[in-house]
């Protein structure tokens, strides 16, 4: 049985942070938003920066998007602050 595949928003430049975490041109974000996720458990939201040029979507399974929203502080905030919170989170811990 085929998973389901769902879309989220994202800005450009989030995505091209996510594209240079990627380990391989081919491996999915995915891949790369979970494993952010695993760098932590403790997930602390810091925000983007301002003025996004853009907005496009990436392609995620509905089990990932449950995930992702389970890490929201509260119900309207975006799947782009949680994420852009899983990276400052990866980079605390590659600090240590």
């Amino acid at each position: 049985m085929k998973e389901e595949i769902t879309t989220i928003k994202l800005g450009k430049s989030t995505v091209r942070l996510l594209s240079g975490l990627k380990i391989h041109p081919r491996q999915s974000y995915e891949e790369v938003i979970l494993g952010l996720k695993g760098k932590g458990s403790d997930v602390q939201i810091s925000r983007g920066p301002k003025g996004i040029k853009g907005i496009t979507t990436i392609k995620l399974k509905k089990r990932t998007v449950s995930v992702l929203s389970k890490l929201k502080i509260h119900p309207r905030q975006s799947y782009e602050e949680v994420i852009w919170g899983l990276m400052g989170k990866r980079g605390e811990y590659e600090k240590r």
